[in-house]
């Protein structure tokens, strides 16, 4: 391995750790444990209507067997199906506390019914429950993060996840279960590292499944893991035929297909492409068009090994947040694949807490919605004593002066997370430790950008 001419200016500077030893027992326990600490307060402590809904309609699937009754994400939900047959016998009394509208397209849970789950009377006992999944893929993700990067880089990479605001956010405020197909994508890097591609497709194409973000990576992942063009293109073709398979047999048992009730029953699709400039009488959409450019200019680098999907994979991610409109649960798919590369530039961390302050301001555009209403297991008399965040800040700045600004600042930022990253992946910085635990990558392609 050399150390090229890019690199080492950046080593002498001390924006990355060269050579620092690995992270004392002492360090990584006690963010491990503080990271614990902070989940296991919030878990009881939040709940958002997403987290009812989901397991609403899991109980019907254990209770009245309509276990593919929603077809619109059925890989996630009959993880959660099965999550619930394990934990509905630990909740005394819960028959009458779900929603039987949750599983209707266009209505979901009422008010009546968030009500009776709120007064529950084991109401603690069954936010910690629903919620445990994404508490151990949150962990279980962190754990592989620092397994993935350089044992000098572990304690730092297991900070940025593990106590990562976006994350503890998404999945233990709000409740949301992207933290599980997050580690999906994470353990599909791990496998292919240590040269199984086709089960890390698979569970890439998993994850994809329960989350559409993993599916923008697959031709990073196909051209990253290679042994030729021929099978690069037949490792797409098989995550399309992944997809294929879970809609027809998903339709032949329901008679609905979960792909087509996703393009017509869900916003993703609109704001892959919602954002747009005008070009005459027609309007040119951002995203589409920054994600085609980014991939065709990526194909033409020196592109195999897990850094270069790692490049590719994180700056895939940053463009989609950057790009698309988002709801609040969205941002944390700017942080796992970005880990590695915040542990080797100091500044990249700045930059990464700059889109946190940013990302805690813009939660203002919705309101108490997605702030102090997640907070009503603590009180509904205290959520509603509690200022609106959105009418505070009309009361600050118009809406049209200071959403646009924060937006874009945003978006600037984080289109310059995945530019830096890129620019890291060419000047040969090394972010992934060997699949034996040493501090370089010896997937094929790695090393001839490197040696």
């Amino acid at each position: 391995m050399r150390t090229s001419a890019a690199t080492q200016p950046a080593r002498e500077s001390g924006r990355y750790p060269a050579e620092a030893p690995e992270a004392g027992v002492t360090l990584v326990t006690a963010v491990w444990l503080a990271g614990l600490l902070v989940r296991l307060a919030l878990m009881p402590a939040t709940f958002h209507s997403d987290l009812y809904q989901i397991y609403s309609r899991a109980n019907d699937a254990v209770i009245h067997g309509a276990w593919l009754s929603w077809s619109g994400q059925v890989v996630i939900q009959q993880v959660h199906n099965v999550w619930f047959l394990v934990i509905e016998r630990l909740l005394p009394g819960n028959a009458g506390i779900w929603s039987a509208y949750s599983g209707v397209a266009g209505v979901g849970a009422q008010p009546d019914d968030l009500e009776r789950f709120l007064s529950y009377a084991y109401l603690g006992r069954a936010l910690v429950l629903m919620k445990l999944p994404y508490l151990l893929a949150d962990l279980a993700t962190g754990w592989l993060l620092t397994r993935l990067v350089a044992p000098a880089w572990r304690g730092r990479a297991l900070a940025l996840w593990w106590l990562n605001p976006l994350v503890i956010y998404t999945s233990m405020v709000f409740g949301r279960h992207d933290s599980l197909s997050i580690l999906a994508l994470v353990a599909a890097v791990m496998l292919a590292r240590r040269g199984q591609r086709l089960p890390g497709l698979l569970l890439l194409g998993l994850g994809g499944l329960a989350r559409f973000f993993p599916f923008f990576a697959l031709p990073f992942y196909a051209v990253a893991y290679r042994r030729s063009w021929r099978q690069a293109v037949a490792l797409g073709g098989l995550a399309v035929g992944i997809w294929a398979g879970v809609d027809l047999a998903v339709l032949g048992l329901t008679g609905e297909s979960p792909t087509l009730a996703l393009l017509g029953r869900y916003p993703h699709i609109r704001y892959l492409v919602s954002l747009s400039l005008p070009v005459g009488d027609e309007l040119l959409p951002l995203l589409p068009l920054g994600y085609a450019l980014l991939l065709l200019w990526w194909l033409h680098e020196p592109n195999q090994g897990t850094n270069a999907f790692l490049a590719g994979g994180a700056a895939t991610l940053l463009l989609l947040i950057a790009l698309m409109p988002f709801n609040p649960q969205y941002v944390i798919w700017a942080v796992p694949l970005l880990v590695p590369w915040l542990v080797v530039e100091r500044r990249l961390i700045l930059a990464h807490a700059a889109q946190v302050v940013l990302y805690a301001i813009w939660l203002a555009r919705w309101g108490s919605s997605v702030t102090w209403e997640l907070f009503q297991p603590l009180g509904k008399d205290l959520v509603e004593r509690l200022p609106d965040p959105q009418l505070v800040a009309a009361a600050l700045l118009p809406a049209e002066v200071w959403q646009p600004v924060v937006r874009g600042l945003f978006a600037a930022v984080t289109l310059w997370l995945a530019w830096r990253v890129l620019v890291l992946w060419q000047a040969g910085v090394p972010v992934a430790g060997a699949a034996g635990g040493g501090s370089t990558d010896h997937a094929p392609g790695d090393e001839g950008r490197a040696c």
